[in-house]
């Protein structure tokens, strides 16, 4: 009898290892993770199939959370980007250099003007020329300020194409907006002539700063720079595509959007690892009957001074409490005025508080000097 169930345990084990390896695999890429209200935080994921088809309709309880290895402690929410769309801030880059005069130039601003299409109403739009570092055609405006001639003006610059100076003059713009979800895209064929900055100390930027690369590679003089889009929108956790002709610009911008529009937002509120302004590991996992995947983004655990809650409340209690106290002092005054047999009359001369009891005014017959100064006030008045 041990040896039978024994046997079928084994199998079973045999079956379930067999059924995991022919799973297919997913991937999961958490482009963006947002902490400024940390332990509260967001986290913006996309997922592909094999075939990096956008998968869609994923039920919110086949998401799992690990956080530094260990299960998340705390609360988690996830949905469809869709299903409560956000502005988004977009900050396009576009190579304008001498090679990519004609077709090369023409359809990056073809796919740009037909991205504004696409927009909401709310976005966003910063548009740059790669040169010596990120040249601005508009920024920060909205879909219905944009003129597309500003766009169409676009010509071929004689300036060096420093991509890795650029993005690090874009990433510090971006990075300051108010705008919790932040995109930048670069379109180019990758090379890179001269820049300040190398392709490690962007690499590190691009790690500490939570905002996604998406790139898209087109081949000109030849395929040498596409790697290095690649692995920028690897360590960023954008995603990168490749136009093999000039005239698939647009369609891979499109494509660009869908998989940024088409995430899913995860809300956390985190228990198990406290504000301490440290970088931490996240891995978010979707296992589902057919299929499974993971991916993983640092966050900083940003610790706040003061939460902002206390702020207001420490803010509210001081008013408060100095209320009380002046009226406090108001009600003393008036109770010892009473027990001195105070009240509200006055002397006509001088005008200071008398008893009632008195019949005359103290401060006139002592300090006749008083009488003389409000007398004179009194006269300078009429």
């Amino acid at each position: 009898m041990k040896k039978r169930f024994l046997s079928i345990l084994l199998l079973l084990s045999v079956v379930s290892l067999f059924a995991d390896a022919n799973k297919n695999k997913l991937n999961i890429k958490v482009d963006q993770i947002v902490t400024d209200d940390y332990p509260n935080m967001t986290a913006y994921v996309s997922v592909k199939n094999e075939k990096e088809e956008i998968v869609t309709g994923l039920a919110a309880g086949l998401f799992m959370t690990r956080i530094d290895s260990e299960e998340l402690k705390g609360k988690q929410s996830v949905y469809p980007f869709t299903m409560k769309s956000e502005p988004i801030d977009y900050s396009i880059l576009i190579s304008n250099n001498g090679i990519m005069e004609g077709e090369p130039l023409d359809f990056q601003k073809t796919a740009v003007i037909q991205f504004l299409d696409l927009m909401q109403k709310d976005e966003t739009l910063s548009l740059y020329a790669i040169g010596d570092d990120a040249v601005p055609v508009f920024e920060n405006l909205k879909k219905d300020e944009i003129d597309t001639a500003l766009i169409n003006e676009i010509q071929t610059s004689e300036t060096q194409a420093r991509v890795y100076d650029s993005l690090m003059n874009v990433i510090r713009k971006v990075e300051n907006k108010k705008t919790r979800r932040k995109v930048i895209i670069v379109i180019s064929d990758g090379r890179d002539q001269n820049s300040r900055f190398t392709k490690e100390q962007l690499d590190t930027v691009l790690t500490e700063k939570s905002i996604p690369v998406y790139a898209v590679g087109i081949k000109v003089l030849s395929s040498a720079g596409l790697s290095a889009l690649n692995q920028i929108s690897e360590v960023s956790s954008g995603s990168y595509l490749y136009s093999s002709t000039f005239d698939k610009v647009p369609d891979k911008l499109r494509t660009v959007r869908d998989i940024i529009n088409k995430c899913y937002v995860i809300n956390y509120k985190v228990k198990n690892v406290k504000p301490d302004n440290n970088y931490h590991l996240m891995e978010v996992s979707v296992i589902e009957r057919d299929s499974e995947g993971k991916g993983q983004k640092t966050f900083y655990a940003l610790k706040l001074p003061v939460p902002k809650w206390v702020i207001i409340l420490l803010i509210v209690l001081a008013g408060v409490t100095l209320a009380v106290l002046i009226l406090l002092l108001i009600l003393s005054k008036i109770k010892k005025r009473k027990a001195l047999g105070i009240s509200k009359r006055k002397c006509p001369d001088c005008r200071n508080r008398m008893k009632d009891s008195w019949d005359y005014c103290p401060f006139c017959r002592y300090i006749p000097e008083l009488k003389k100064k409000n007398k004179s006030k009194k006269n300078a008045d009429k």
